[in-house]
């Protein structure tokens, strides 16, 4: 499942992933509640330039990572880490991406 999940082996071989139990209260799928993933692009000059040079997106994304951005992916594998939610979960939600 981790490589069908576009995961690094070395960095998620230990990792102690969760599934939920399930009980009458969240009709069986382990989960109470909402939690948000969230990506946010920070318009600085230079990204602010490429758009308005209408660059591929492509530019622009590997732009905002080099200056620090964190992409919806990544938002969601950070709760899987902190245990907030399942791989299995996140699969659902978002696009296994291949590495740019």
């Amino acid at each position: 499942m981790l490589i069908d999940s576009g995961l690094d082996l070395r960095e998620w071989r230990d990792f102690p992933f969760r599934e939920g139990r399930g009980c009458i209260e969240c009709a069986g799928t382990g989960y109470r509640g909402r939690t948000a993933i969230h990506e946010l692009l920070d318009l600085t000059d230079p990204i602010r330039e490429i758009i308005l040079e209408k660059k591929p997106s492509s530019e622009v994304r590997k732009l905002a990572q080099q200056e620090g951005m964190h992409f919806l992916r990544e938002s969601a594998l950070d709760r899987v880490r902190r245990g907030l939610t399942t791989l299995k979960e996140i699969n659902k939600v978002t696009f296994i991406e291949a590495s740019r």
